[in-house]
C-alpha cells in the first residue's frame, strides 16, 4: 500500500472509528491485565525498580514483535536510517519510557477503574496542546471545549468523595497516573511530528524496543527482578505483548495520517473499556451512582468533540 492509498483508507471516517476503537479496547483491557501480572509473577509493587523490569520486558518484547512483523511484510530487515535515530529515541523516550514507568508505578498503588479514568486526562491534554502547536488546522472550538469539560468532570468527580470507596488519593498512585498522562500527550505530539513521510511501522517497533529496553536495563541495574515466571504468567506477558504492538501500530498510523486532537479525543473510551473490564476482571466495584457518572461525562467527551 503506497503513501496516498495509506492516507486515503485511515482517513476514511470509518476507519478511524474501528481503529480507534480497537487501540482503546486493547489499551481498556491493559489495566486488569497488568494487575493480574502483578500476581502472576508475584512482583514486588513497594519497589519501583521491579515495576520497570516488569514493564521493560513487556515493551521490549513488543518492540521486537513488531519489527519482526515489519520485516515479514516488507521482506527486508528493519533497519532505520540514520538520521532517523534521534526522532526514534525521542519517541521511545516519552512515549514508553517515561509514560510506561509512572503507569506502572501508579497502577500498583490504586485500582484498576480509579486508573482507567484518570488516563482520560491525556485526552484532555492532547487536544489542547495539538490546539496550541497546529493552531491553523486543529484550532480550539466551543465544540472541543464542552468535550474536554465533560470529560474533566468525569475525572475529578470519580476521584472526589469516595466515588471508589475509602481509598484516599496518593501522589504514588493518582499523581503518578496524571504524570503518564502528562507523557501520553508528549509522545502523541512527537509521533505526529515525526512519522510524516516514515514507515509507522518501523518507528512503533523501535521505538517501543528502545523504550522498554531502557526501562529493562535500569531496573535490572538498580536491583530490580520480575519474580517467577510461570504458565499462566507468561500468557499474560505475552497478551500484555499483543496489546502493546498492535495498539501503538494502529494509534502510531491515525496519528500520521489524521489530525492529532481528532484521534486523540478516542482516548475517552479507554476508561469505558478500561473500568468495565477491570469490573468484571478484578471484580472492583463500578456499579456505583457516582462511578457511573463519571464514566458517562468521561466518554460523552469523545461524542461531542466528534458530532
Amino acid at each position: 500500500m503506497n503513501d496516498n492509498h495509506a492516507a486515503a483508507f485511515y482517513q476514511k471516517p470509518l476507519s478511524i472509528v474501528l481503529l480507534a476503537l480497537c487501540a482503546t479496547l486493547l489499551w481498556g483491557a491493559a489495566f486488569p491485565t497488568v494487575k493480574l501480572g502483578y500476581a502472576a509473577f508475584q512482583v514486588d509493587t513497594s519497589h519501583p525498580v521491579n515495576l520497570m523490569v516488569f514493564a521493560g520486558t513487556r515493551f521490549t518484547l513488543a518492540g521486537i514483535a513488531t519489527l519482526l512483523l515489519c520485516g515479514l511484510l516488507h521482506r527486508a530487515l528493519p533497519v532505520p536510517q540514520r538520521a532517523d535515530l534521534p526522532g526514534i529515541l525521542s519517541i521511545g523516550l516519552v512515549q514508553t519510557t517515561g509514560q510506561y514507568f509512572f503507569y506502572y508505578i501508579g497502577l500498583a498503588h490504586t485500582t484498576g477503574v480509579r486508573a482507567s479514568i484518570l488516563n482520560a486526562t491525556s485526552a484532555f491534554l492532547t487536544v489542547l496542546l495539538s490546539a496550541a502547536i497546529w493552531k491553523k488546522t486543529e484550532p480550539m472550538t466551543a465544540q472541543k471545549w464542552l468535550g474536554c469539560i465533560m470529560g474533566l468532570s468525569g475525572v475529578i468527580l470519580v476521584n472526589a468523595g469516595g466515588a471508589l470507596g475509602t481509598q484516599p488519593v496518593t501522589l504514588l498512585g493518582e499523581g503518578a497516573l496524571l504524570a503518564c498522562s502528562v507523557f501520553v500527550t508528549l509522545g502523541a505530539i512527537c509521533s505526529k511530528a515525526f512519522t510524516q513521510g516514515r514507515d509507522p511501522f518501523l518507528i512503533t517497533g523501535w521505538q517501543l524496543t528502545l523504550g522498554g529496553g531502557l526501562l529493562l536495563l535500569g531496573g535490572m541495574a538498580t536491583g530490580g527482578s520480575i519474580g517467577v515466571w510461570s504458565l499462566r504468567g507468561m500468557g499474560l506477558m505475552a497478551f500484555m505483548v499483543f496489546i502493546s504492538a498492535v495498539g501503538f501500530t494502529l494509534w502510531t498510523f491515525l496519528l500520521k495520517y489524521n489530525p492529532v486532537g481528532k484521534v486523540a479525543v478516542f482516548s475517552f473510551l479507554t476508561p469505558v473499556f478500561g473500568a468495565l473490564l477491570s469490573s468484571l476482571v478484578l471484580s472492583e466495584q463500578l456499579f456505583s451512582p457516582v462511578t457511573l457518572v463519571a464514566l458517562f461525562f468521561a466518554a460523552g467527551g469523545v461524542l461531542v468533540v466528534n458530532r
